[in-house]
Order: structure tokens, then sequence, then C-alpha cells
């Protein structure tokens, strides 16, 4: 489905908004962002990846949660602004273009790992935007 890898939103780069990396976000995970949050929750996690966006090394943050998983990784946060809300912002760094790519953002339900059935549509979400980078040949 196009719509898997559809970039909807971009942002950083650069120094000037004292970014190491851009942000990409697909569209099904800024669908699902815009259905899991309000206004003042959205810009909260906006924050959390941003803050990433702006490290030397996305994947080992200074200040925020971030842990691997798979052959990508998520971005934890629980209280505050979000209440009760677990929230999991799943990304890959893109190294040839210095992107943070958003793939998807969940509430997790319940204690323990992230569900099998979140690893594969994150997963798939992730090769999709990769094959739409590849130049055919």
């Amino acid at each position: 489905m196009a719509n898997d890898f559809k970039v909807v939103g971009n942002e950083g780069g650069g120094r000037s908004p004292g970014y190491n990396y851009g942000i990409d976000v697909l569209d099904r995970a800024y669908q699902e962002e815009k259905r899991l949050f309000d206004d003042a929750e959205d810009e909260h996690c906006k924050n959390l990846v941003r803050e990433v966006a702006r490290e030397i090394d996305p994947t080992h943050s200074l200040t925020i949660d971030v842990r691997p998983i798979e052959d990508f990784f998520e971005i934890r946060d629980k209280g505050g602004i979000l209440g009760k809300k677990n929230v999991r912002i799943f990304f890959f760094v893109y190294k040839p273009k210095r992107k943070i790519v958003i793939l998807g953002v969940v509430k997790k339900e319940n204690e323990g790992q992230t569900p099998v059935a979140v690893k594969i549509t994150m997963s798939r979400r992730k090769r999709l935007y990769l094959e739409a980078q590849t130049p055919e040949s």
C-alpha cells in the first residue's frame, strides 16, 4: 500500500534548527498520532522526537528513553502530560540522508514486551520506506 511509506512531514536537518538529524514522518505514523493524542499530547510527543534528533547518536539519547527493538528503535514515555498513557514511538535512523524516520506510534496497553504484530508492522513500514528510497535500475 502506497500510504504505508508516504512521507507526510519532515523537519530539521542541519544546524539552523539545532538538529543533527532531519525527521521524516510516515503517513501511517501521522494518522496514528492524530488518533491517539490531543493537541498538547501531540506536541509533547513531537518534542520527544525533536530532542532525539538533536543528539549526536539518536539511538543512545542522553535525555529520552530510547530502546532497541528488532532492527529499529522505540521512544518510550509515560506520565506527565500523557497521564496514564504508555506511549511508544517507533523509528529508525536512515544514515545515508541523516534522517530519523518515524514508523509508527502506539499506546501500549499491556506490561511486557511489544506485541509481535506491532514489530511486524513497523518492520514492514521500514522495508517499504527503504524500497522507496532505492532508485530503480
